[in-house]
């Protein structure tokens, strides 16, 4: 018999569930999760995508055309917009699949696992960098001059793609469609000469997820701002720029967090001993609503933007001014904007 693991149509990230056909002494019933996903899947993935969407073309066209890319957290912003974007356009087809109880064919299958993946794990890389950069600028004495130019950023953007790629490559190249109850599902379809079972490889996909997706992020945060709060001196404000970056990450490591955690439980819950009737139904239960969850996180990161940069306000103020004494306001704006934004990139203790 083929060794796959199936992935069924409101599943994600990995595309990982449980095997929820483990012996059991008592009979139980488990958990369905095509009902919760008819239901919530559909709705809520059109509302996060088109707001979403909005959300980032306004990032992406405030940080080209008004702030111009001139420093490395730009080009870290907006790929992290893009990143962003990924995964907006996996949310459709996740939609599709959860009213139509599976997918349109392999090639629909591929793009849904490509996009969702790499969308993640290219934000958790973004994520990082923005983290680090922030770090270095706070200690000015271990910034190479190099890191603060625009070159830089774009040369270390281009290796996280390469990274996030090559992370992916599992899922990108083992993910198949396959016809089950007269519709297309996805599967892990793994090569003969793979001697892996199931279970490792359902253990391998997350563990990567957990360790890169949440565990080397957050290390990398909880270091950083660790050591800058101890320096910095009592009284003094964090800059606008530092708090939309802590924020971003925070935001991030908060949604996917929980998800994660219960992924992880649900995956090993044998050495846990929780393969009960009981615990498997609500681990079920728990990842797919905590998945649910963690798929909105790609809305609010254009909200973090409004809120706590007030240059990105500015600029989305000036887009939304129609009436000429705003822009002659704008213009005479312009310099100020940008002897803060400077000062706001170059932030010293």
């Amino acid at each position: 018999m083929a060794n796959y693991t199936s992935a069924p149509e409101d599943d994600y990230d990995v595309l990982i569930e449980d095997d929820l056909n483990s012996s059991e002494i008592e009979p139980c019933n488990p958990y369905d999760p095509k009902i919760l996903a008819a239901r919530v899947v559909p709705q809520l993935s059109t509302t996060v995508f088109l707001a979403g969407l909005l959300g980032s073309f306004l990032v992406v066209l405030i940080l080209v055309k008004h702030k111009g890319l001139k420093h490395t957290e730009d080009i870290y912003l907006l790929n992290l917009a893009v990143s962003n974007l990924c995964f907006l356009l996996a949310l459709p087809f996740w939609a599709y699949t959860a009213t139509h109880g599976g997918v349109l064919d392999n090639p629909f299958c591929k793009i849904l696992v490509v996009l969702y993946s790499i969308g993640l794990y290219s934000e958790a890389f973004f994520n990082v960098l923005l983290t680090v950069h922030r770090y270095l600028v706070f200690f000015p004495v271990s910034l190479p001059s190099t890191t603060r130019t625009a070159r830089w950023g774009m040369i270390s953007s281009v290796l996280a793609w390469v990274l996030a790629t090559l992370v992916i490559l599992p899922e990108s190249v083992f993910y198949k469609a396959q016809m089950e109850s007269q519709t297309y599902k996805c599967f892990l379809r793994l090569p003969h000469f793979l001697l892996a079972e199931e279970t490792s490889w359902k253990r391998f996909l997350t563990l990567k997820m957990n360790i890169l997706g949440l565990l080397f992020p957050l290390c990398v945060f909880v270091f950083c701002y660790t050591r800058m709060r101890k320096i910095r001196r009592s009284g003094e404000r964090r800059s606008g720029l530092s708090k939309l970056v802590f924020a971003i990450m925070a935001v991030f490591l908060l949604m996917w967090a929980p998800y994660n955690i219960a992924l992880f439980l649900s995956t090993f819950k044998e050495s846990f001993s929780l393969h009960d009737c009981k615990n498997n139904y609500n681990l079920d239960r728990s990842v797919q609503i905590l998945r649910i969850v963690a798929a909105t996180h790609c809305c609010i990161n254009p909200l973090l933007h409004a809120f706590l940069d007030p240059t990105f306000r500015r600029h989305l103020g000036r887009l939304c001014c129609v009436h000429d004494g705003c822009l002659l306001q704008s213009r005479e704006e312009s310099t100020r904007d940008a002897a803060r934004e400077e000062l706001d990139h170059s932030t010293k203790v």
